[in-house]
């Protein structure tokens, strides 16, 4: 399991450098138009929940009870598959006018996100004594 979360944290950090460095190559599904600084700040204000979610997952591996890490893994596991993919899904994709094949991919990667992490939670358990 570790091995999984230790992806997902690449995972996140690949993210975070990207809207850090280069947000247009996100911004760029979103329709918004030009770049202007306050649409940076905002992918680098996304860039620090990243780096947030790497941080908790760190913490989560370095818990020595299953039931502890569990519960932070479900957390970020629903947040993928209800607050990202499925705000995307029922309202913000049509709202911002995302194309559609954007939007099945970019809510696509956090639905597949949020199973893997279901999963991970679903079968961590701690080493039998």
């Amino acid at each position: 399991m570790k091995i999984v979360l230790w992806v997902y944290v690449a995972f996140n950090a690949l993210q975070a450098v990207v809207l850090t460095i280069s947000p247009e190559l996100t911004d760029r599904a979103y329709l918004g138009g030009e770049m202007t600084p306050t649409r940076a700040f905002q992918w680098y204000a996304v860039a620090g929940y990243h780096v947030l979610i790497i941080a908790v997952t760190i913490i989560a591996m370095g818990l020595s009870r299953a039931a502890d890490r569990r519960k932070i893994i479900l957390v970020n596991a629903l947040m993928y598959l209800f607050w990202d993919a499925g705000s995307q899904l029922a309202h913000w994709g049509r709202e911002i006018g995302m194309a559609t094949s954007g939007l099945l991919i970019n809510s696509g990667v956090s639905i597949a996100t949020g199973l893997i992490l279901l999963a991970v939670a679903l079968l961590d358990r701690d080493p039998a004594s």
